[in-house]
């Protein structure tokens, strides 16, 4: 028999083990109870619950501060236990002299201070002070708007191996960046040459300066966004060979000659005394590109784009919002993307035309997003040809005014779309009905997004009720036509359509003037009204379609009937169908007793019309009158044009 001391005991299995171990183990609550185990154990299980605090709650927030401040009473060395700092759930609550607290880091990789809008350079100094810069590689200091170059200077010094860093800031805060400047970045970029992302959109102070020093010095870069004109742009289409993502979305001065590097011809950059000539000549010399965004970039043309595919073949997100000179050659020159291609914006490119989109839904068939938003050319044709893509989870069309019920119908004859579609955008598409969305949710039970602002049939405060609170920067008028659902309101919006559709049908029928309007739906509401006796040869189609005074008697009694009932939605709903079959047969019944005394002389009266008239049909041929076009414009009524263009429901797309 061994001896107790050949049994191995928590205490003495190896750290690496025991790391390994409490790595699996999920759980926080499950990691404290481990370190009840042994000194050891406790030890390794702090590490890990230290690595990277979470601050649920303010209050805990304020308890891990105090515990800073005391390090007489540690156990362990906490501080060096902290490899990343998330602050940006506490935003402003966070002051400089708490993050001077985090100075005796010295392990720290990541400090993330989004919105951390308080805090000034005096923190980020005192932050950066001792040795919490020596490893750190990424820092994310995004709307933080009070920092200057004093601290970029800091981070340059300090942070040898940074990798990382945001500097960007929101485009609709009023307080912008302006005390980051080209000093600064110029300095970042010769002493952080391992630099790979960094963002720097919305900072007002940077020029071409500052994005030439980082083509120069930081040629490993995976990741820019910053402004630039066409110099600058060149320059790093020349030098920068490995990025994957380019950002591009303030940058509205750009032109076709900034992509001509792209096009394999030499051209000249004095940037020395010697003057340089770089080539690029083959395809795919941005083979790694993933990602473009050249929003707003209103000078460029479909050259730029035929460029850009021809040197990046595997672009997977192409932002092109708010480019109004690219036309169908452009979206041909996509085309070649193919089955590369996911995300794609064409937002307010004016000039597509459904042939362009036909033909990109035929060959980028793992498009996943789409953004058509105010291309006013298109029609139901293209939402067709989108129809058939297996993948699309979002589709935008937006200010589409052609757009009608058969597109939306279109989206609800492809099976693969049902399991997909998640998010659709219909604002100011003025020609739907409740009738079209009501089969697009029955449809595509996925859907947790739809934005209908601005379309009439929605406006009604029954509908309404479902929609999400309209923000509070937006004008009454704004706020009256907003009318976006989310979530659970989709899901609510679809019941309540799927409960009033009977009696609002039968009470539109009811009130109605003439029998045009009921022979409009020949295929599907009419046989409600008429019922199966109207098709039985029996009746030789002799039947006559009910008038609105028999109609208007059954609605009175039916929709009192149904107030009866109670308000739980799929209960109602099934008493609603039992209860309208019974009242539809009901109404049958007496119909068929009338009609039996009356159908010799019908079938007389029919005679005499067809000797009279051999050609013409015995049921009635009136049609419904054609739906009256949207007007714009002076001509417009009050009602219709009544700020149409107010609500910009484009920030409602990402």
């Amino acid at each position: 028999m061994s001896s107790i001391s050949n049994y191995i005991t928590a205490q003495n299995i190896p750290s690496e083990l025991i790391q390994n171990i409490l790595c699996f183990v999920g759980r926080p609550i499950d990691l404290l109870h481990c370190s009840l185990t042994c000194k050891t154990w406790s030890y390794h299980a702090m590490e890990l619950l230290w690595y990277k605090p979470y601050f649920a709650h303010p209050s805990c927030w304020y308890s891990f501060c105090n515990t800073l401040e005391e390090p007489r009473s540690w156990m362990f060395p906490y501080t060096s236990f902290i490899r990343r700092i998330n602050l940006s759930s506490l935003s402003i609550q966070v002051t400089d002299t708490q993050l001077l607290l985090f100075n005796t880091c010295d392990r720290l990789e990541r400090v993330t201070l989004v919105g951390c809008s308080s805090l000034t350079d005096e923190g980020l100094l005192g932050l950066l002070g001792l040795q919490a810069g020596k490893h750190l590689t990424s820092m994310d200091l995004s709307d933080i708007t009070n920092i200057t170059d004093t601290t970029i200077i800091k981070i340059a010094n300090t942070c040898p191996n940074l990798q990382g860093l945001n500097l960007s800031m929101c485009k609709d805060d009023r307080e912008r960046c302006t005390g980051v400047t080209d000093l600064g970045i110029i300095t970042l970029a010769g002493k952080c040459r391992h630099l790979r992302r960094i963002k720097l959109n919305n900072c007002d102070s940077l020029t071409d300066a500052s994005a030439l020093a980082l083509a120069r010095h930081c040629p490993r870069l995976l990741e820019i966004d910053c402004p630039v004109t066409d110099e600058a742009l060149m320059t790093i289409f020349t030098r920068l060979r490995e990025l994957r993502e380019f950002r591009l979305q303030q940058c509205g001065l750009i032109t076709d000659t900034a992509f001509t590097p792209l096009s394999g011809i030499q051209f000249k950059e004095n940037e020395q005394p010697m003057t340089m000539y770089r080539s690029l000549e083959n395809d795919g010399f941005f083979d790694q590109l993933r990602i473009l965004d050249l929003t707003n970039a209103n000078f460029i043309t479909d050259e730029s784009i035929r460029l850009v595919i021809h040197a990046a073949p595997k672009i997977r997100n192409l932002v092109l919002n708010k480019c109004k000179e690219i036309s169908d050659d452009g979206v041909s020159y996509i085309c070649h993307l193919g089955r590369h291609l996911h995300y794609l914006h064409l937002g307010h490119c004016d000039n597509l035309t459904d042939r362009s989109i036909t033909k990109l839904a035929r060959s980028c068939t793992r498009i996943r997003y789409l953004d058509l938003a105010q291309c006013s050319l298109l029609t139901n044709a293209s939402v067709h040809a989108l129809a058939t893509l297996p993948r699309l989870k979002r589709i935008g069309l937006v200010k589409c005014f052609n757009i009608t019920d058969d597109a939306i119908d279109a989206l609800t004859k492809q099976p693969r779309i049902a399991s997909s579609l998640e998010r659709v955008h219909l604002s100011y598409c003025v020609n739907l009905t409740d009738q079209s969305i009501r089969r697009l949710l029955n449809f595509c039970p996925r859907l947790n997004h739809l934005s209908l602002t601005h379309v009439p049939a929605f406006l009604r405060p029954d509908f309404q009720r479902f929609r999400r609170t309209p923000p509070k920067s937006f004008t009454p008028q704004q706020q009256n036509v907003f009318c976006v659902f989310s979530g659970k309101g989709v899901k609510d919006l679809k019941a309540y359509l799927n409960e009033i559709t009977p009696t609002e049908f039968l009470s539109l029928q009811s009130t109605s003037n003439s029998t045009s309007t009921r022979n409009n739906n020949d295929n599907g509401n009419d046989n409600l009204i008429r019922g199966a006796g109207a098709d039985d040869p029996a009746n030789n189609g002799t039947t006559p379609t009910p008038t609105p005074t028999t109609m208007a008697l059954r609605d009175h009694d039916f929709n009192q009937a149904i107030a009866s009932i109670g308000w739980n939605q799929q209960r109602r709903l099934q008493q609603l169908q039992s209860l309208y079959q019974q009242q539809q047969q009901q109404f049958y019944r007496e119909n068929n007793r009338n009609n039996n005394n009356s159908n010799n002389n019908n079938n007389n009266n029919n005679d005499n019309d067809n000797n009279n008239n051999p050609r013409a049909d015995p049921r009635p041929t009136t049609r419904a009158p054609p739906a009256q076009p949207v007007v714009h414009g002076p001509e417009a009524d009050e009602d219709i044009e009544n700020d149409l263009f107010l609500v910009d429901d484009e920030r409602l797309m990402e």
